[in-house]
């Protein structure tokens, strides 16, 4: 029998590579298929086939990204064991990133992206998500599960190309994957040129898409482009605020904020929030209200700012605080502020709290969530037991444990059962029923009211009581897949379980109402700088919010933010903005709504609020 002679060496570490990419190719093709919802992907031939094309082609790039420095090796010290060994370890590591990513992208609807990296190496998100014993050794079996595989993967190929010297022509390929690549980039650009969103909405389900955008030039070669529906960066050429306010030179009035973290509007009853319920009865309690922003750091800003979230980086570049913090520095107010989670992940201490800084008291890191907050309202009810009567004051206290995985403190025994002992995320799913979380998440709420109920009696006993001004609100919502698409806790998505958020108002000399209008975030700094600050003047010189004690409008387009795009809630429908240009509209129960139009008006709205404030 004639032998079988190998193959050169080099062209055979270039096929191994080569297939070991592809391989890898094809399965995160598949993990990022599980997130697409192909009915509504396929519904189009053209959406349908762009996602043929371009999810090889996009992941057989990144594959290559990620091969070429085990292939560099190879080429430099001409020893495939070292070639091998290192490929299969870049590979097993960017197959474990896309699997965490694929998870994210389900729960949340983002991908890994360099805030979530800032929350990592900041600390915020150790502080903010705990991992289980149970939920770490189960990462640890699939990671190691999924390294073994690769091996022997590797091992057979290799075996295989010495016995079979045909399949060096795999190497071939490679021309392949540039073309899908290249088709598929051409695709984008003709589509985002036409304004075909059946494409351009697929971008989102891929990770770390970057798009090419060509509408100029095809526009010279006689291709009929779109009139974009985008909105604006708010830029970083601050014109905050665009006019001085002018103000009464001594308020009488101090502000309290409650800020509970993730509490969606439907836990303000009598069973979960019974202190704060009893307190609503004779406040001023807006039930139809909006956060600015399905995260920490878009609620609060907008809370604070009266502003946009998409203010947030031109805030933070310029370390720029709220109008409404330098008015009350302004008259001489003590500043109380407290944060359960770390107020330094996101960046308030550089944005809302910049000029106070110094006054900013978080938590002690080595206590759980409940304990921290525990520890911040005792401050607080100290701050107020022996504050001086005759200086304003403005305190601010942030409760953590609502946030995941729901902290209670020991010994806790929750009302509401069956209640889930920890939260494991990689359950969570579209089967997955969610009443124990749900009921883990109530049981947070409940003793975070509790708290809230202590606090409120230390006020109502002392002095200050008749002159102080109490909100309790929440940063946002919290969602346990009430919209049956799979959509987990928040940043994921517009929709009232994310957004809406309780808003109860005590404003001494106040009568009692309930308000169904349309509020938000925004309209908290206009109301405190009009009736509580006494200044005068037109609000919008400094706030995009309306005074929530003036005439409010039934229907208004709210502007919110998230991590991954902008929104527009404009009555019964969301109009959705992606890093792309792209613009798709969806009813509240997030189903596609289609051949919708933008509204015109809401658009324009929203441009004027975030250009407003820059220089011109």
């Amino acid at each position: 029998m004639e032998a079988v002679t190998a193959p050169p060496l080099r062209q055979r570490a270039l096929a191994w590579l080569t297939g070991l990419v592809l391989g890898n190719a094809l399965l995160a093709c598949l993990i990022t298929l599980s997130n697409i919802p192909l009915t509504e992907a396929g519904s189009r031939w053209h959406s349908a086939l762009f996602l043929l094309l371009a999810l090889p082609g996009h992941f057989i790039f990144f594959g290559a990204i990620v091969a070429l420095p085990a292939y560099l090796l190879g080429r430099i010290v001409r020893d495939p064991r070292w070639m091998i060994a290192l490929a299969v370890l870049m590979q097993t590591l960017w197959l474990c990133l896309l699997l965490a990513d694929a998870k994210v992208f389900a729960l949340y609807r983002f991908h890994l992206n360099a805030m979530v990296v800032n929350m990592i190496f900041g600390g915020a998100l150790q502080d903010q998500v705990t991992f289980s014993a149970k939920m770490w050794a189960l990462i640890a079996l699939g990671a190691g599960v999924l390294f073994a595989l690769q091996i022997a993967a590797a091992r057979l190929w290799w075996q295989a190309l010495r016995r079979r010297p045909g399949l060096l022509r795999i190497r071939a390929t490679w021309w392949v994957a540039i073309g899908l690549f290249l088709v598929s980039q051409g695709m984008v650009a003709y589509s985002d040129a036409r304004g075909d969103r059946a494409v351009m909405s697929q971008l989102t389900y891929i990770p770390w898409a970057q798009p090419i955008t060509l509408k100029n030039a095809l526009h010279r070669f006689g291709v009929q482009t779109a009139q974009a529906t985008a909105l604006p960066d708010a830029g970083d050429r601050l014109g905050y605020p665009r006019r001085a306010p002018q103000c009464a030179a001594s308020p009488s009035l101090n502000v309290l904020v409650i800020l509970v973290e993730s509490l969606r509007h439907d836990m303000l009853d009598p069973a979960v929030m019974p202190n704060t319920w009893r307190y609503a009865q004779d406040a001023q309690w807006f039930q139809n209200h909006y956060s600015s922003g399905n995260a920490t750091r878009f609620g609060l800003f907008g809370l604070m700012y009266g502003l946009p979230g998409g203010y947030w980086q031109a805030m933070l570049a310029q370390q720029r605080g709220p109008v409404m913090i330098d008015r009350m520095l302004a008259n001489r107010y003590a500043m109380h502020i407290y944060g359960s989670a770390p107020l330094y992940s996101p960046e308030f201490d550089r944005t809302v709290f910049a000029k106070v800084r110094e006054r900013i008291v978080n938590g002690p890191s080595k206590m759980k969530s409940a304990q921290r907050d525990r520890y911040v309202v005792s401050r607080m009810q100290a701050d107020i037991r022996n504050h001086p009567a005759n200086q304003p004051f403005f305190g601010f206290v942030f409760l953590d444990s609502p946030h995941a995985p729901y902290h209670l403190p020991p010994g806790y025994v929750s009302p509401f059962q069956p209640m889930a002992k920890d939260v494991n995320f990689l359950k969570l799913g579209p089967d997955h029923d969610p009443t124990p979380e749900f009921n883990r998440y109530r049981a947070a709420v409940h003793s975070s009211d509790a708290l809230i109920g202590e606090l409120l009696r230390t006020l109502g006993e002392s002095p200050l009581a008749s002159n102080t001004v109490v909100l309790i609100t929440g940063d946002h919502g919290e969602e346990f897949n009430d919209l049956h698409r799979n959509y987990w806790g928040h940043n994921g998505n517009f929709s009232d379980y994310q957004l809406r958020t309780p808003f109860v108002l005590h404003w001494p000399g106040r009568t009692a109402r309930r308000m169904d209008a349309a509020t938000s975030h925004e309209d908290f700094v206009p109301t405190v700088m009009r009736h509580a600050l006494g200044c005068t003047g037109d609000s919008a010189e400094y706030s995009t919010g309306l005074d929530l004690f003036g005439e409010l409008p039934r229907k208004r387009p709210l502007l919110v933010e998230s991590w991954s795009q902008r929104g527009i809630r404009d009555g019964a429908l969301i109009y959705l903005f992606d890093n792309f240009g792209s613009a798709t509209v969806v009813d509240r129960n997030y189903r596609p709504v289609e051949d919708a139009e933008v509204s015109a008006d809401a658009v324009r709205e929203s441009w004027e609020m975030l250009t407003r404030f820059q220089k011109r």
